[in-house]
Protein backbone atom coordinates (compact mmCIF):
# COMPACT_ATOMS: atom_id res chain seq x y z
CA UNK A 1 0.00 0.00 0.00
CA UNK A 2 1.76 3.24 -1.04
CA UNK A 3 -0.70 5.94 -1.21
CA UNK A 4 -0.94 7.83 -4.35
CA UNK A 5 -3.33 7.04 -7.29
CA UNK A 6 -5.75 6.28 -4.83
CA UNK A 7 -8.00 8.20 -2.57
CA UNK A 8 -5.38 10.82 -1.01
CA UNK A 9 -5.73 10.56 3.04
CA UNK A 10 -4.42 14.07 3.96
CA UNK A 11 -6.64 16.68 4.51
CA UNK A 12 -9.84 13.93 4.92
CA UNK A 13 -11.83 13.78 8.29
CA UNK A 14 -11.21 10.44 10.80
CA UNK A 15 -14.65 8.98 9.60
CA UNK A 16 -13.69 9.63 6.30
CA UNK A 17 -9.80 7.59 6.45
CA UNK A 18 -12.29 5.21 8.19
CA UNK A 19 -14.02 4.77 5.10
CA UNK A 20 -11.52 5.08 2.50
CA UNK A 21 -9.23 2.46 4.76
CA UNK A 22 -12.10 0.19 4.33
CA UNK A 23 -12.57 0.51 0.82
CA UNK A 24 -10.04 0.97 -0.73
CA UNK A 25 -7.36 -1.03 1.47
CA UNK A 26 -9.08 -3.97 2.16
CA UNK A 27 -5.76 -5.80 3.66
CA UNK A 28 -5.62 -3.11 6.71
CA UNK A 29 -7.47 -2.96 9.50
CA UNK A 30 -7.53 -0.80 12.89
CA UNK A 31 -4.82 -1.74 15.46
CA UNK A 32 -5.79 0.06 18.70
CA UNK A 33 -2.87 -2.07 20.72
CA UNK A 34 -0.77 0.92 21.31
CA UNK A 35 -2.99 4.05 21.64
CA UNK A 36 -1.04 7.20 22.75
CA UNK A 37 -3.63 9.75 23.98
CA UNK A 38 -1.01 13.02 23.63
CA UNK A 39 -1.17 11.78 19.94
CA UNK A 40 -4.04 12.32 17.26
CA UNK A 41 -3.75 9.56 14.95
CA UNK A 42 -5.51 6.18 13.56
CA UNK A 43 -3.45 2.97 12.99
CA UNK A 44 -3.95 0.45 10.85
CA UNK A 45 -1.99 -2.74 10.03
CA UNK A 46 -1.51 -5.20 6.87
CA UNK A 47 -2.61 -9.05 7.37
CA UNK A 48 0.58 -9.96 7.63
CA UNK A 49 1.77 -7.63 9.96
CA UNK A 50 4.45 -6.05 8.18
CA UNK A 51 3.13 -2.56 7.30
CA UNK A 52 1.91 -0.05 10.13
CA UNK A 53 -0.10 2.92 8.42
CA UNK A 54 -0.34 5.80 11.01
CA UNK A 55 -2.45 8.94 10.12
CA UNK A 56 -1.78 11.82 11.97
CA UNK A 57 -5.15 14.25 12.53
CA UNK A 58 -5.19 17.78 13.34
CA UNK A 59 -6.78 19.69 16.52
CA UNK A 60 -9.81 19.61 14.22
CA UNK A 61 -9.28 15.78 13.07
CA UNK A 62 -8.08 16.88 9.38
CA UNK A 63 -5.90 14.83 8.40
CA UNK A 64 -1.87 16.33 8.69
CA UNK A 65 0.32 13.56 7.14
CA UNK A 66 0.72 9.65 7.39
CA UNK A 67 3.77 7.05 7.81
CA UNK A 68 4.20 3.65 7.17
CA UNK A 69 6.30 1.76 9.49
CA UNK A 70 7.20 -1.44 7.43
CA UNK A 71 9.38 -4.80 7.66
CA UNK A 72 11.90 -4.87 5.28
CA UNK A 73 10.26 -7.89 3.69
CA UNK A 74 7.94 -5.08 1.76
CA UNK A 75 11.40 -2.85 0.67
CA UNK A 76 11.68 -3.79 -2.59
CA UNK A 77 8.00 -3.61 -3.32
CA UNK A 78 7.39 -0.71 -1.74
CA UNK A 79 10.50 1.23 -3.44
CA UNK A 80 9.93 -0.29 -6.91
CA UNK A 81 5.90 1.03 -6.15
CA UNK A 82 7.43 4.44 -5.48
CA UNK A 83 9.43 5.27 -8.09
CA UNK A 84 6.67 4.00 -10.46
CA UNK A 85 4.16 6.38 -9.02
CA UNK A 86 6.03 9.24 -8.56
CA UNK A 87 8.40 12.05 -9.40
CA UNK A 88 12.00 11.41 -7.83
CA UNK A 89 13.06 14.56 -5.43
CA UNK A 90 16.24 13.40 -4.34
CA UNK A 91 17.72 10.65 -2.50
CA UNK A 92 14.65 8.33 -1.06
CA UNK A 93 12.36 11.27 -1.68
CA UNK A 94 9.62 11.47 -4.32
CA UNK A 95 6.75 14.39 -4.78
CA UNK A 96 3.70 14.48 -6.94
CA UNK A 97 0.85 16.92 -7.58
CA UNK A 98 -2.89 15.91 -6.71
CA UNK A 99 -5.43 18.81 -7.06
CA UNK A 100 -3.24 21.47 -7.71
CA UNK A 101 -1.29 20.31 -4.52
CA UNK A 102 2.33 19.12 -4.04
CA UNK A 103 3.03 16.49 -2.14
CA UNK A 104 6.14 14.67 -0.73
CA UNK A 105 6.90 11.46 0.07
CA UNK A 106 10.03 10.45 2.13
CA UNK A 107 11.34 7.21 2.60
CA UNK A 108 13.97 6.73 5.92
CA UNK A 109 15.73 3.44 6.68
CA UNK A 110 15.98 2.59 9.92
CA UNK A 111 18.08 -0.19 11.86
CA UNK A 112 15.18 -2.83 12.05
CA UNK A 113 12.43 -1.54 9.50
CA UNK A 114 11.94 1.56 7.17
CA UNK A 115 9.13 4.31 7.02
CA UNK A 116 7.53 5.94 4.41
CA UNK A 117 6.09 9.22 5.31
CA UNK A 118 3.86 11.60 3.37
CA UNK A 119 2.80 15.34 3.71
CA UNK A 120 2.24 18.25 1.46
CA UNK A 121 4.99 19.47 0.79
CA UNK A 122 5.62 23.07 2.53
CA UNK A 123 6.19 26.18 -0.03
CA UNK A 124 9.57 27.98 0.86
CA UNK A 125 8.95 31.94 0.86
CA UNK A 126 10.92 34.16 -0.79
CA UNK A 127 13.35 36.26 0.72
CA UNK A 128 12.35 38.70 -2.92
CA UNK A 129 9.85 40.80 -3.33
CA UNK A 130 7.80 40.13 -6.38
CA UNK A 131 7.66 43.11 -8.82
Amino acid sequence: MVQGKSQELIDLTKDEVKLVIKKEHKAFSPDRLVVKQQFNYLKFVNKSQTITLIVFFSENDIVTSTKMVCDYAEYDFILDDLNEKYKKAGKQKWQYESDNVTYLVEMKDREWYFTVCKSKKVKKKSIFKKR
